[in-house]
């Protein structure tokens, strides 16, 4: 079974930012792009920082792997040793008149009845606290929310629309720049997906175009996947940016305001359109992707009506 926590030369209980770091490290030198030879042994580093990136799959892989060196170190055909006795006649007939006849009638010693009152009292002591203690919680935060003054305040900031220049938390799915290129189309009548891993260790913003019209545009986290389904079968392009920090009215180089990360923004395009199958894989790594190039910000908005 594979050591994922050598291959990406992290101890064990390394933080969800050790993995990533160190990922970002391997994949700067063993990339295919940079260096082909190493095609083999990225596709391990990439299969170990997927497997512990996610805390579901890494917390079963945790197991696997104590399990396997377990069965390592103390294997199944391990020969043991039992230790074999007998007694005479005599002991054994010793032994069964003292059952039948002597511990029946023995009292019980009242200093060990004592202890074990003593034992089972603390027992039902700790079982109440254990019990008792997260009620207690439950009901002082229940307390807090209810005193609490400022909670339809802060929904009502939440819900209120954005400021000029003001930073905007984008959640997974949204679509900033739909209204600039166009509405969103879906094909109903097609089984065509594209899913997409972002691994770049920056959030992006997602646009899919065919030769005469946009598709769809997406906001999707670092380190999160998004499945896109219901594609036309026309052969599309794609366009991203990447970056931090998204203002919803950063006005772009063209004079409009669009909305754009204003910390280590970046874009790119690809070279060329692309046929979709049933179902495709697009992951997004640090830097140039194969198949992509970068494009400066006008080249990314321009339209394609």
């Amino acid at each position: 079974m594979a050591n994922y926590y050598e291959i990406l030369g992290i101890h064990t209980s390394a933080s969800s930012l050790e993995i990533k770091v160190a990922f970002r490290k391997l994949a700067m030198l063993y990339h295919p792009d940079k260096n082909p030879e190493a095609k083999e042994h990225f596709s391990s580093i990439l299969k170990a920082y997927e497997t512990l990136s996610d805390p579901t799959l890494r917390s079963t892989y945790d197991y696997r792997l104590e399990y396997n060196l377990a069965q390592t170190e103390y294997p199944k055909n391990k020969s043991t040793t039992t230790k074999d006795w007998s007694a005479d006649e005599k002991e054994l007939k010793r032994r069964r008149y003292y059952d039948e006849h002597i511990k029946k009638y023995a009292k019980p010693n009242p200093v060990e009845q004592t202890v074990e009152k003593e034992n089972k009292s603390t027992y039902n002591e700790f079982k109440y606290i254990l019990f008792a203690t997260p009620l207690a919680a439950l009901l002082f935060l229940l307390i807090m929310k209810l005193a609490s003054p400022g909670d339809k305040a802060l929904a009502a900031e939440n819900a209120a629309p954005a400021k000029n220049n003001e930073v905007v938390t984008l959640s997974n799915g949204a679509s900033p720049y739909s209204g600039y290129f166009g509405e969103a189309v879906y094909s109903k009548a097609n089984n065509l997906s594209l899913r997409i891993k972002n691994q770049s260790g920056n959030d992006v913003i997602v646009c899919l175009f065919s030769a005469d019209k946009f598709i769809r545009s997406f906001f999707l986290e670092a380190d999160y996947s998004a499945e896109v389904p219901q594609l036309p079968t026309e052969a599309m392009q794609l366009r991203y940016c990447s970056g931090r920090v998204f203002k919803s009215n950063a006005i772009s180089q063209n004079g409009q305001q669009l909305g754009a990360f204003t910390q280590q923004a970046k874009y790119y395009l690809s070279n060329g359109f692309v046929e979709l199958n049933t179902s495709q894989e697009l992951t997004l790594l640090p830097d140039i992707n194969e198949g992509f190039k970068t494009v400066n910000e006008t080249q990314f908005f321009k339209k394609v009506n």
